[in-house]
This record gives structure tokens, C-alpha cells and sequence, in this order.
């Protein structure tokens, strides 16, 4: 456990990096700021992997290694940034552990990761891209503080942690034409709003009766305007797609690009597709999350087994297909306010409770 000492090192380093938030891919002060932190309060290694930092336990070549990961920027606010998701308190969650570590012997190399763009889902992959070592980890773990829990509680789920999820845009481009001959034009209008009404059912033909969540939520469609003597020729449909499985939100947008380009053929259109802030579902691998749940409860850390995956999606999912670990929560408090409202901030209280149960994980 932290002393009261470094507890106050690790609480005050979580305010500095609350003082300097940063949208994602902008990290470079905090960055800095967790880079000085590490260099004059521990012996680990510390490398700039190009948008993320990588600190090293290091014990011995043959020693097999694990790995800890933190996020580390903010929210989009206006023209700069905020902290309203808790980032601030993982990093310096994870600095917690890097001082625990000092001077001791754990039997393992331990990597301790911060990495930026959580929130577009573009960090995870800048690891996977940068940093071929990754494969070699014997297993990973990284958590999230969730409001709405029991302050402290270890939240854990079993196979599916979060939902997979993605913008999903169908771009349709006809031809104008008076309104007094639409004949003469192509107009989108049609197909959009039928494809808007037809993914439910093209929903249900994936699922084919299981109770594993697949949905989509509209989030606009937007064609033509508002001069009554031209038919519309150009409009989008944008849902966001959102299940326990990347692999039928995968079949989905298949579904639904197939459907649009049949009846673009037939309606004389064009159409073009986008994908955007695609995350992939966050699954624990079964025999880690055995070993890390025995561990908390070896450790008398309080747990909180999950019924459901949440709903919101966490980019930890790609470094998970590339190695087995868990990925769990920590819960904020029942009272605490939600993720990413004005009200947000995270709670000091949390960092023990964070840095103990990294440490059971050792």
C-alpha cells in the first residue's frame, strides 16, 4: 500500500494533471508532466513512444512480463479540453503503482502504459503499431472508475466487459430536378428513410432469437432543404452501431451497405460509406479473469460481479486481442456524477482504493 507520503505525491500529481487537460492526440504536457513525476520519484525506465509513455519495471530477460495501461487525456470543451472522464485519476493511479514498485522484487518485468486518444479509439492501435514488444506480455489489465457503484467496489464481468460500437454513414448522390418533374432527378430521401426503418429487422436477422445486445441509434438523416422547387439529390443517413460483438456490428454494417448499394442500382443513385470512432468489444479472457478475481478476493478487496457488459465502449479492447488480460472497474460512488457531465470530476478518495487492487494484480 501507498504510504501517506506518497499517497499525497500520487493525489497532487492527479491535480496537476487535471490542471492541463488535453484533447486526444494533444498529450504532450501531460505527457511531461507524468515523465517528471516518474524520473524524480522512481528508477523505471521511461520511453516516449511517440503519443504515449511506456515506464518499465525491468527484473530479468527471462522473466515473463505483464503489463498495466492508463488513459491519460481529456474531453473536447469548447475550444480546449476538460477532464470529465477520470483520465487524470488513471495516469496517476498507474504512477501509484510505478512507486510501489520501487525497490521491489515481483518475480515479473512490469510495463506501465499511458496512452492517449482513448476517446476517438485511435490509442490502443498506436501501440499495437509502435511497440512490437506488446505481443510478448503474458497478460494486461486496465480499468475504469464507473459512477453509480459502490465507492471503492471492484466492478467484474466475465467474457464481455464493454460493447463494441462505431459511427456507421450512408452518403447517397443523385440528381436534381424541379419538383414539379422529380421524375427527371434522383432523389435519396427514399432509400435513407427505408434504410433507417429496415435496420431493426436487419438486426433481428443477425441475432436470430439470442439475447446478446445489438442496436443501432439514430443519429441523423439529413437530405435536401428547404427550397420547394427542387427535388433533394444528396443526403446521409448516420447511426451509431453499438453490440456485445464487434463481430455483428461487422455484419451489420455489411447488411446495411449491401441493402444501400441494391438500391442505389436501381434508383440511379450513387453511394459512398464512413466508418468513424470504431471501438472494439472489451472481452476478458476467461482463465485471466479467474486469476485476477481469486486475487481481489485473496486480497479482502471488495467485488461486484456484473450482470450486463456496458453500453459505452473502450478501446483496451484491440490491446486485449493481442494479449489475454482483464479489464475491470472501480466504482466512483452510487451518488457520484455520470461520466462526461459538466458536473464530473474525479475523486482523490478513489486513488488507494485504484492503486491497491493494481497492486494484487503484481
Amino acid at each position: 500500500m501507498l504510504n501517506t507520503n506518497q499517497l499525497n505525491m500520487v493525489m497532487a500529481l492527479r491535480r496537476a494533471l487535471h490542471g492541463c487537460p488535453e484533447r486526444s492526440g494533444h498529450e504532450a504536457r501531460t505527457m511531461a508532466t507524468i515523465r517528471t513525476f516518474l524520473h524524480e520519484n522512481t528508477s523505471l525506465e521511461v520511453r516516449d513512444m511517440g503519443g504515449w509513455l511506456l515506464a518499465t519495471h525491468w527484473e530479468g530477460d527471462s522473466l515473463p512480463a505483464i503489463g498495466f495501461r492508463a488513459d491519460m487525456d481529456a474531453l473536447p470543451a469548447g475550444d480546449g479540453a476538460r477532464h470529465g472522464c477520470g483520465h487524470d485519476g488513471h495516469s496517476a493511479m498507474l504512477c501509484g503503482l510505478g512507486l510501489l514498485l520501487e525497490g521491489r522484487r515481483v518475480g515479473r518485468n512490469v510495463h506501465l502504459m499511458f496512452q492517449g486518444a482513448e476517446e476517438t479509439g485511435e490509442g490502443a492501435r498506436r501501440i499495437i503499431d509502435s511497440w512490437p514488444e506488446l505481443n510478448s506480455l503474458q497478460t494486461i489489465y486496465a480499468l475504469h472508475n464507473i459512477p453509480g457503484y459502490p465507492r471503492g467496489a471492484v466492478l467484474m464481468r466475465r467474457g464481455c466487459f464493454a460493447c463494441a460500437s462505431c459511427g456507421h454513414i450512408v452518403h447517397l448522390t443523385g440528381r436534381p430536378a424541379h419538383a414539379a418533374y422529380p421524375g427527371d432527378g434522383a432523389n435519396p430521401i427514399g432509400l435513407l428513410s427505408r434504410l433507417a426503418l429496415e435496420t431493426p429487422q436487419m438486426i433481428e436477422e443477425i441475432l436470430s432469437g439470442d439475447d446478446r445486445l445489438l442496436m443501432r441509434t439514430l443519429i441523423g438523416l439529413n437530405a435536401g432543404g428547404e427550397d420547394f422547387g427542387i427535388s433533394a439529390h444528396e443526403g446521409r443517413l448516420c447511426q451509431t452501431l453499438r453490440g456485445h460483438r464487434k463481430a455483428d456490428i461487422d455484419a451489420l454494417v455489411q447488411k446495411i451497405e449491401a441493402r444501400a448499394l441494391a438500391g442505389s442500382r436501381v434508383a440511379g443513385l450513387k453511394c459512398n460509406y464512413e466508418i468513424r470512432d470504431a471501438f472494439p468489444d472489451t472481452t476478458n479472457d476467461d482463465d485471466h479473469y479467474d486469476d485476477a478475481l481469486a486475487r481481489f478476493n485473496a486480497a479482502g478487496l471488495p467485488v461486484k460481479l456484473l450482470d450486463e457488459p456496458m453500453r459505452w465502449s473502450e478501446d483496451f479492447g484491440w490491446l486485449l486481442k493481442k494479449v489475454p488480460g482483464v479489464y475491470f472497474g472501480i466504482g466512483a460512488g452510487e451518488d457520484c456524477p455520470g461520466l462526461h457531465t459538466e458536473s464530473y470530476e474525479f475523486d482523490d478518495g478513489l486513488i488507494e482504493a485504484g492503486v491497491r487492487v493494481f497492486e494484487a494484480l503484481l
